[in-house]
């Protein structure tokens, strides 16, 4: 097993009559930071760390049916995935990259060998993979402004659309 993608495994394989070659080519990683800037008046703007981004993958797959592989369905396994927002776990080996969780945010196919009666033989795919990060509402503190009055409420973990519970 070279990795793995939610349930879609990338394999070289061949049992004597019966071969499977699933791999990924051209796997980019990358990932940022956010700064908040201060200007300060007569000197450099001061930066300050905000957080981090999502990390994004990026990759390119070839699925080709003499390799074992049913390219249309494939294909719509990895729209749908995109289409309800399946959280997919991504590993090389057995080891996690990155945290581990992802989304597909795009799937671009280019459909580059279809026979006669429409078969298609071979799809070049490119993935994005977005990381995926739970919202996590625990007990947050926030304040809320009126003309009258500040006051400091807690968020609960319930907390849902702007409710407050007091």
């Amino acid at each position: 097993m070279i990795g793995k993608l939610g349930d879609i495994l990338f394999e070289v394989s061949f049992d004597g009559q019966n071969k499977k070659i699933l791999n990924f080519t051209d796997l980019k990683s990358s990932g940022g930071a956010n700064y908040e800037k201060h200007t300060r008046k007569g000197q450099k703007p001061a930066l300050e760390f905000i957080d981090l981004d999502t990390d994004i993958l990026t990759f390119k797959m070839t699925l080709r049916s003499d390799f074992g592989v049913d390219p249309q369905e494939l294909l719509e396994k990895l729209n749908n995935y995109k289409n309800v927002g399946e959280t997919l776990n991504f590993n090389l080996g057995n080891n996690p990259i990155g945290s581990g969780q992802y989304v597909i945010t795009s799937c671009n196919a280019g459909y580059e060998y279809i026979t006669n009666g429409g078969k298609i033989r071979k799809i070049d795919v490119s993935l994005t993979l977005e990381e995926y990060v739970e919202m996590i509402y625990k007990n947050t503190d926030i304040v809320i402004k009126s003309k009258k009055k500040i006051e400091k409420k807690i968020v609960h973990e319930d907390f849902n659309q702007g409710s407050i519970y007091k």
